[in-house]
């Protein structure tokens, strides 16, 4: 019987680890989207004339991706079960947007790519099943 809750107990440890991890990468994506869609709105650094796609686009799409970060930071803050997926949704949106912003399938590879890679690495290990647990 012991043994049953030391591995419950590691497996609430994993989960507590990887839910701070996700806050800090989300928080960081609710920064980047916001401030690259100022960005976008001001045109720092002429951030318009180097994207694929109309930047006014991007610049609603990225405040839109911002606010649904900040309804997933307060959905894994508050313990609900939808804000898993819609991190990992969130996450697939920026890979997939890093693609049509650049225009190209050869693209550098920025900060926020990386973090959404390791947004989607954190779901999939919180998703993953202890052997014996129901789904």
């Amino acid at each position: 019987m012991q043994a049953s809750h030391g591995i419950n107990e590691v497996h609430l440890s994993r989960n507590r680890w990887i839910r701070y991890a996700l806050v800090i990468l989300i928080l960081e994506k609710i920064l980047q989207h916001s401030f690259v869609t100022i960005a976008f709105h001001a045109d720092i650094g002429g951030i318009r004339s180097k994207v694929a796609v109309p930047a006014d686009l991007l610049m609603v799409s990225g405040a839109i991706a911002a606010l649904l970060y900040m309804v997933s930071l307060w959905g894994m803050i508050a313990g609900r079960k939808w804000a898993i997926p819609l991190v990992a949704g969130l996450a697939l949106f920026d890979l997939v947007g890093e693609f049509i912003a650049q225009g190209r399938w050869d693209i550098r590879i920025p900060v926020s790519f990386i973090v959404a890679i390791l947004i989607l690495i954190l779901v999939f290990i919180s998703r993953r099943r202890e052997p014996g647990q129901a789904l």
